[in-house]
């Protein structure tokens, strides 16, 4: 057999692997290594595998599965790597050789194929689950009084017992964002118009769980000027299909986003979720080979926006056009998700409104690595994500802030259970939960 029909998906990232010079610069930067302090589970172990899948064409199923399971794909070895490696496509492309050799275990089979594909069916599935999370008790109570958050800026979570404390889970909503928001939204009364057609992609996370996080980004939006389109035909991004290693289903999910996107005559596609923003703008562009469909994607990805992002380019800050929507005096840090810090670059964007904001109530974490959740990454090693998080939780407990901002749900999730299980005080919100424009005109 032929090594280009056997491993066609470690064919296609040969030249990534081959740039790799061994130097064990990965090593410092990978937060499982940091952990587990075993090669196996870092770049540089995964490169030196692959190399060898390579030179002899052997079978990388048997042994190798945990190798490439066992990785965040936060970007941050590719970061610190000198040869600039893409070793978040390394990991994938083994993913997805291990699920064409292997095939998917029928949980995901069903949970990838039959309902993250079909956003309808997806939707009866999950209103089916939310008529049992009355079992499982609410973590938390909002808090009354001065100091308090708002009902749109609280995320209710629930607790699931375990004989390692138990997790916290996002409670799922009773009403969904696609159910409550209209497809077109004019700029709010009183506003100067901007101009601009924006359509908004909400993200699984946004959809089903934290529908007040979408209305607040598309209110944000709406409260600038600016008209946002809001495509009730949208599905999944397909980014935790893609990383399971289904790239044919994760492929057919993207084609669907590429077309509802494109025939919207909008001017951008706004996301408030890093990952969906990340996958949007360059996750794709692997799984889309058609010449035709590969020019659209590019005119595509040169239109996604995160909403900080966004939201920066149309402020110039002078003077101030934007104030807070949380308590007076509240002292905020923020958090840099992965997908939007490592793979799009975005750092700076959010910190320009904070610091606008919140002044001197804004203060930096002394830790500004993963927080460990990386999507399915928390489902299949939940100890280690755990461990991984710790740091970040610690971080926050030094900050001494009341509030962490952020702007991915999935990063919220992990944050808001890494504070509860040290019993911290702290809440989890949304940037765009946070702020609002200042003036209306």
């Amino acid at each position: 057999m032929k090594r280009e029909s056997k491993l066609k998906e470690i064919e296609s990232i040969r030249s990534e692997v081959e740039k790799c010079i061994g130097c064990g610069g990965c090593l410092v930067y990978c937060p499982v290594y940091s952990e587990t302090g075993d090669e196996d589970y870092v770049a540089r172990g995964r490169n030196r595998l692959i190399k060898g899948l390579l030179e002899d064409c052997q079978d990388l199923v048997a042994g190798k599965k945990d190798r490439f399971d066992k990785c965040l794909l936060c970007g941050r070895c590719t970061m610190a790597c000198p040869q600039g490696v893409r070793n978040d496509l390394v990991t994938l492309a083994g993913r997805g050789e291990l699920v064409k050799h292997k095939g998917l275990p029928l949980t995901k089979s069903l949970a990838f194929r039959k309902l993250l594909k079909d956003r309808e069916r997806m939707k009866m599935a999950v209103r089916a689950a939310g008529k049992f999370q009355w079992m499982l008790p609410l973590t938390r109570r909002p808090v009354q009084g001065a100091g308090a958050l708002s009902p749109q800026q609280y995320l209710r979570t629930r607790h699931i017992p375990g004989s390692t404390g138990g997790r916290q889970v996002p409670t799922i909503a009773s009403s969904f964002l696609s159910d409550q928001m209209p497809e077109v939204n004019p700029p709010a009364a009183g506003t100067r118009n901007r101009g601009f057609r924006v359509a908004y992609f909400a993200g699984c996370a946004t959809e089903f769980f934290f529908p007040q996080v979408g209305k607040a980004a598309i209110g944000l939006l709406n409260l600038s000027g600016v008209e946002v389109i809001f495509p009730k035909n949208q599905g999944c991004c397909g980014m935790a299909v893609h990383a399971s290693g289904d790239i044919e289903t994760a492929r057919e999910m993207a084609l669907h986003n590429l077309d509802v996107l494109s025939g919207l005559d909008a001017d951008f596609i706004v996301t408030g979720c890093a990952t969906c923003g990340s996958t949007l703008k360059e996750g794709w562009r692997s799984l889309i080979t058609d010449d035709d469909r590969k020019a659209a994607f590019a005119e595509l990805a040169g239109k996604i926006r995160d909403v900080s992002e966004f939201v920066v380019q149309l402020a110039d800050f002078k003077p101030l056009r934007y104030r807070s929507l949380l308590p007076d005096n509240i002292r905020v840090t923020y958090h840099d998700p992965c997908h939007l810090a490592r793979y799009q670059g975005i750092v700076e964007e959010p910190r320009k409104i904070l610091k606008q904001v919140f002044g001197e109530h804004f203060v930096e974490m002394d830790n500004n690595g993963c927080c460990g959740f990386g999507g399915s990454f928390n489902l299949n090693n939940y100890r280690l994500s755990s461990k991984i998080g710790r740091e970040k939780i610690e971080s926050i407990y030094r900050s001494k802030a009341d509030v962490v901002i952020t702007t991915c749900p999935g990063c919220m999730i992990q944050l808001i259970d890494g504070i509860e299980r040290e019993g911290m005080p702290q809440r989890v919100v949304h940037l765009a939960n946070a702020v609002e424009p200042l003036e209306m005109s």
